[in-house]
């Protein structure tokens, strides 16, 4: 007779950009994954439009979005193995950065896609990794 398959607890959290996990759920996902948990963190942007070295501000001639994103995704890949995380997922889109207008951004940028390929994405994600819906 064969037993059912024993499905692993998930905790899967969805943040937009590099650096989120560290200021808002850092210890959650360190707790989980040292319990056992499978961690999923999903950041939705490269963080381009973070500060620069130097605290180089977006718009500042010294700020280089390509840098500071390739920066961040190093800075990410080490968060997510100091907490833990079991799989760290990049959906790379620009980041929009933070304006005066919605004018401002550029029209590739997060803030400025259109919703639906995005939630279909995260909702692919939430299918493949079925995170845990009950209290362990």
């Amino acid at each position: 007779m064969n037993s059912p398959e024993i499905r692993r607890p998930t905790l899967m959290v969805v943040h937009a950009h590099p650096d989120d996990e560290a200021s808002q759920t850092g210890g959650t996902l360190a707790r989980y994954a040292a319990e056992g948990v499978r961690t999923v963190l999903v950041t939705c942007t490269d963080g381009g439009q973070g500060d620069g070295p130097g605290g180089e501000k977006p718009g500042h001639p010294g700020h280089r979005p390509e840098e500071v994103a390739a920066q961040r995704s190093d800075e990410l890949a080490r968060s997510a193995a100091a907490l833990g995380v079991s799989r760290l997922i990049r959906l790379g889109h620009p980041d929009s950065g933070l304006h005066d207008s919605p004018d401002d951004i550029d029209p590739r940028a997060f803030g400025r896609r259109d919703g639906e390929p995005i939630v279909r994405r995260l909702e692919a994600l939430l299918r493949a990794y079925e995170p845990t819906t009950t209290s362990w």
